[in-house]
């Protein structure tokens, strides 16, 4: 084993660390080298090449070399000591000096599990370490953007993320506005809209469409106000990554002016089939059976997800608006050939949650267009401030993050607030002048509060009920307290990352 293990314990800078993972890696290939003949070395294998000389190399190198203008919030050091105490790990699985056949055979043995569980890990590191890169690229000023720049070279994942930021903050080229403008459905294709959601399906390909209208009497101006809008989030929206960001990729919109409005197509993500929504897996039929509920692990997964892509979408200079259980799908994933579907299908396991309904996005820059909610069963995921519509009230960040407070609380108790009848929902309303009739704005937040402090961590713990109750009351200023602007950019990404994401990431079961 390499002499730079001789300094586990002592506190190193970001670049120290990096160097030390890096060195590991190194160390590791060559380890690796001698144990062809296991199949969970092929996956260890692919992480260290990565490590070693590929997109990951990169995105270490990259943070080396920035380290200096990151903000006191970020936890990205404490993520590379994960990263160095894991590759330990996965070092001390390995003999010291060359093995003999005896040796490989008991490494074969004994070491297959570890191995495995460590590759999850790993894995799973590398994903919070992309998310990171991504709120720095994309929250950070113009510093940012330079070391990103310098740093990119030929890298796919910092041009990716890169891409998304010139689609987020330059004018849209007409070249790719014609890219992303597609024709309008044949009039034989048939739209079917996804129970309790603004989504429709459509039955000719693995297509989903979402309509953002207009008014019937809207000016030229205003028409062109939303199309510029649609094109901007479609834009943003292209270069995402489905399986690590929790969102769609956009394939373009189609304008309707015939129906007063414009349709954002999105494809399916690859590998996945049957999309439902959160809410009808919340109210399915299958939870009234005994032992039907989920694990905790597929549920802990599904937020993961779900926290990620609220994360990206607030990344991309959006607020979603709308965030509740109908507005988030769930795909099966396809079964292997000559495999029952059943088995990757709900209820048997749950799926990957993607958020949609964004049929009231706006840019997190413009100004708000304040319009009361009027339906309960969508209000009741708003936060109070959207309620009183005063000036002020505007829809922020923020505001999304406590509708998704509500959403994890929905999770974590398999059940959703718009039951009132048999659900949770009959804790929303109380007996006011001989009627029943739900509670105010602030008595429903402080009916979540009280919930998520009696009954989440009898389910999930006292982790998952902290990042419950962070959603509802607001990120804070972890140094000098209260509750961050909405404004700060990239302290936000980095607040949201350390008291949500890693929390949420924290949780072991």
């Amino acid at each position: 084993m390499p002499d730079a293990i001789g300094t586990v314990g002592i506190v190193l800078a970001i670049p120290g660390v990096v160097d030390l993972c890096l060195k590991y890696g190194d160390f590791l290939k060559r380890k690796i080298e001698t144990y062809r003949h296991i199949q969970e070395i092929a996956r260890l294998d692919h992480f260290v090449v990565e490590l070693v000389q590929g997109e990951l190399h990169t995105l270490l190198t990259f943070f080396s070399s920035v380290h200096a203008i990151q903000p006191r919030e970020d936890h990205t050091r404490t993520l590379f000591e994960q990263l160095r105490l894991l590759l330990e790990r996965v070092l001390a699985q390995f003999p010291a000096s060359d093995p003999g056949v005896w040796v490989k055979v008991k490494f074969s043995f004994h070491g297959r599990k570890s191995l495995e569980n460590a590759c999850g890990e790993l894995e799973q590191w590398y994903i919070r370490f992309l998310r990171r890169a991504v709120v720095f690229l994309i929250f950070g000023g113009s510093e940012t953007t330079a070391a990103g720049s310098a740093a990119m070279g030929h890298s796919q994942i910092l041009s990716r993320i890169q891409r998304i930021r010139r689609a987020i903050l330059d004018p849209v080229p007409e070249s790719v506005t014609t890219k992303l403008q597609l024709d309008v459905f044949e009039s034989s294709v048939i739209l079917r809209q996804l129970d309790g959601s603004s989504v429709y399906a459509s039955d000719v390909g693995p297509e989903l469409v979402e309509y953002r209208t207009y008014d019937a009497h809207a000016t030229p101006g205003e028409i062109n106000a939303t199309r510029s809008l649609v094109r901007d989030f479609a834009a943003g929206l292209h270069e995402s990554d489905p399986s690590t960001m929790g969102l769609l990729r956009c394939n373009g919109f189609s304008a309707e002016p015939v129906r007063y409005r414009f349709a954002l197509r999105f494809q399916y993500p690859l590998g996945k089939t049957r999309p439902h929504t959160l809410e009808h897996l919340l109210t399915h039929a299958s939870n009234r059976s005994p032992g039907i509920r989920h694990s905790l692990s597929d549920r802990i997964a599904l937020v993961r997800k779900l926290a990620s892509a609220v994360l990206y979408v607030h990344s991309c200079g959006f607020v979603h608006k709308n965030i509740r259980p109908g507005n988030i799908l769930i795909f099966d994933t396809m079964a292997p050939e000559g495999t029952n579907p059943a088995k990757t299908a709900f209820p048997n396991v749950i799926g990957e949650p993607f958020l949609v309904g964004f049929d009231s996005v706006r840019k997190a820059t413009a100004a708000s267009s304040m319009i009361l909610v009027e339906e309960w069963k969508k209000n009741i995921y708003l936060h109070p401030d959207r309620h009183r519509m005063a000036q002020g009230d505007e829809f922020t960040m923020r505001h999304d993050i406590y509708s998704l407070g509500v959403v994890l609380l929905e999770v974590s108790l398999w059940d959703t607030f718009t039951n009132k009848e048999t659900g949770i929902g009959k804790y929303l309303w109380e007996k006011r002048d001989n009627e029943r009739v739900l509670r105010t704005p602030e008595g429903l937040h402080n009916r979540y509060l009280e919930i998520a402090r009696s009954q989440v961590p009898r389910v999930f713990g006292d982790k998952y009920r902290d990042v419950v109750i962070s959603c509802l009351e607001g990120l804070r200023d972890e140094e000098e307290g209260g509750i961050l602007n909405d404004q700060d950019g990239i302290i936000v990404g980095s607040a949201y990352i350390s008291q949500i994401m890693t929390k949420l990431e924290e949780i072991s079961l």
